[in-house]
């Protein structure tokens, strides 16, 4: 009996072993930088991804989620990254961003695209169940001009069903940022 019980505390000792192993080994594959916001393929850090184009994150995004791309190719999106955020940190963000300067209760006034708005988080490569950005929305594109190369980045929000116009309490947010398209 007792060699009966070593033989099965030895093996079940041996499979924790190898499982062990292979989690370090092969486990965490998908979380690039051990950040685990990052979506696999990710090759840039997402501070320095959003450094490039002089933007943070609000200081209250929750359920961040990202994927970067340093070699996108012209008019693709270098950067994705969808979060949950509030209203009031929204409009703090858009303001001292200077991404929206008036009328931040406003947001579908026509000066922005409304409606279903935002790429499909899965078509970006975003992982963690993001959601698609669903009307009411707005979508807000600024371009930023790097001293000669051009970005666009793409703000899309939902938008309330109580105030028109106005964000969401929490809202989702996904911003992308793209290269310029190549001109012709």
């Amino acid at each position: 009996m007792r060699r009966m019980r070593r033989a099965v505390g030895g093996t079940a000792v041996v499979g924790v072993l190898l499982v062990g192993g292979w989690w370090i080994a092969y486990g965490d594959q998908g979380h690039p930088f051990g950040d685990e916001r990052a979506c696999a393929g990710s090759d840039v850090p997402l501070r320095q991804a959003l450094d490039g184009v002089r933007l943070g994150l609000p200081a209250d995004a929750e359920d961040v989620h990202y994927v970067t791309h340093s070699s996108a190719p012209e008019g693709d999106v270098r950067v994705a990254v969808a979060f949950r955020s509030t209203r009031r940190a929204m409009q703090s963000y858009l303001s001292e961003n200077r991404i929206v300067t008036k009328d931040l209760d406003a947001l579908d006034d026509g000066r922005f695209e409304n409606g279903d708005v935002g790429a499909d988080p899965k078509t970006l490569g975003l992982c963690g169940g993001v959601p698609v950005i669903l009307g009411p929305a707005a979508d807000i594109e600024k371009k930023v001009d790097l001293g000669g190369a051009e970005e666009y980045v793409d703000i899309a929000l939902q938008l309330s069903d109580d105030f028109p116009g106005s964000i969401r309490t929490p809202t989702n947010v996904l911003i992308t940022v793209r290269n310029a398209p190549l001109r012709g």
